[in-house]
């Protein structure tokens, strides 16, 4: 498959991996709304019993509900802008200190109402006794102290909840990547062009055949490996000898028709990445902008570690393409690729494609360097 080529198109596309959206408002508007209704009922019923008329009733359930209803959003939202125990001791403290003055509005609010009511009603600016005053602060800051912490059940039970469902889809992920690993090497083209040239340097060259021999062994052990520990990371040194033994016989089959510009950080190398996450990308360069064209090409990889990302390029000098001829390939390498990162980093991970002014395909892919969280 020939991909047109396309020059001068600044616009990148950007494959931005992500997984799942953020968990909506507590419980939804519905039972939020029933919640503050409960504790206006409440209020009003407790009125009534002291002898307060139904109306007046009423007006002060509301002047306490409609606050705490109001300012409990910003409660909530505390979970998620200091989360527990993610942020530690720190963080919790900043979120029950803005969960008090979350309660000091409220009742500064229903102080107000309280008053404005006096001045309809009576006719005079009136503050409720010091005494009423301290309970109703003391009950708002229990309100909003306890929708804090339904803030926090909330967003723990979404993450345990996401983290169980990447934990599933890593495993049938992982399953599609081993099939797709064997489809890759074990495709008869590639075995047999590798063995048709390895039969031709037996004779011509036998140290370079035996050394091809061995790269092949190390291809099919290193998929071998994973398969058997059922690993979902790999250290990237392991993953760049492992490109490295199959671009090697790649340019076994081709010559000089691969030329090669391979680069790795040294602090990068004992990063932990997903094992194939570079072969895909690599298998791509070669494929579509090496393979086909009588002159060959150039394949670039760099790899580059700035704290606290690791970045992988690849980059060729052929005919180019764009993101929707790369989404409809029928080959599936950078498509599984895609899904195993949004599910491995939760939305940390970016496959960028792009075409530089110059030509060819640059492919970006930028992971935190501290790997990806354990799955339970």
């Amino acid at each position: 498959m020939r991909w047109p080529r396309r020059r001068g198109d600044a616009t990148a596309a950007v494959l931005t991996v992500e997984a799942g959206e953020d968990a909506p408002p507590l419980g939804g508007r519905w039972p939020y709304a029933a919640g503050a209704a409960v504790i206006a009922l409440s209020y009003a019923g407790l009125y009534v019993a002291v002898g307060v008329p139904p109306l007046m009733a009423v007006v002060g359930a509301a002047a306490v509900a409609v606050p705490n209803a109001l300012l409990g959003r910003v409660s909530l939202s505390l979970a998620r802008r200091w989360p527990w125990p993610e942020r530690g001791r720190r963080g919790l403290a900043r979120a029950a200190v803005a969960t008090a003055g979350v309660a000091a509005a409220a009742t500064a609010a229903w102080l107000l109402l309280t008053a404005l009511d006096a001045r309809f009603t009576m006719g005079a600016w009136r503050l409720a006794p010091r005494s009423i005053i301290l309970w109703q602060s003391l009950i708002n800051t229990l309100v909003q102290v306890g929708l804090l912490g339904a803030g926090y059940a909330w967003h723990n039970g979404r993450r345990a909840w996401q983290a169980q469902d990447r934990a599933r889809r890593a495993e049938a992920l992982h399953a599609r990547a081993e099939l797709q690993l064997l489809r890759t090497q074990l495709n008869p083209h590639f075995l047999l062009n590798t063995l048709h040239a390895l039969l031709g340097l037996v004779r011509r060259d036998p140290s370079t055949a035996e050394a091809a021999i061995e790269r092949l062994g190390e291809l099919l052990r290193f998929g071998m490996s994973v398969e058997q520990r059922r690993a979902d990371r790999v250290s990237l040194r392991d993953e760049w000898a492992f490109v490295t033994s199959y671009l090697e016989l790649e340019r076994l089959r081709l010559g000089d028709r691969l030329r090669l510009e391979l680069s790795a950080d040294p602090a990068a190398l004992d990063v932990p990445v997903p094992p194939f996450a570079l072969q895909p990308l690599v298998e791509n360069a070669v494929t579509h902008a090496v393979a086909p064209r009588a002159a060959g090409g150039v394949v670039r990889v760099t790899v580059r570690r700035e704290p606290p990302r690791l970045s992988v390029e690849v980059r060729d000098d052929g005919p180019g393409t764009s993101e929707a001829a790369i989404l409809a390939s029928p080959r599936m390498g950078l498509r599984l690729l895609r899904e195993r990162l949004a599910t491995l980093y939760a939305g940390r991970a970016h496959l960028v494609f792009d075409q530089p002014d110059e030509g060819g395909l640059r492919v970006r892919l930028d992971v935190p360097d501290d790997g990806f969280p354990e799955v339970p």
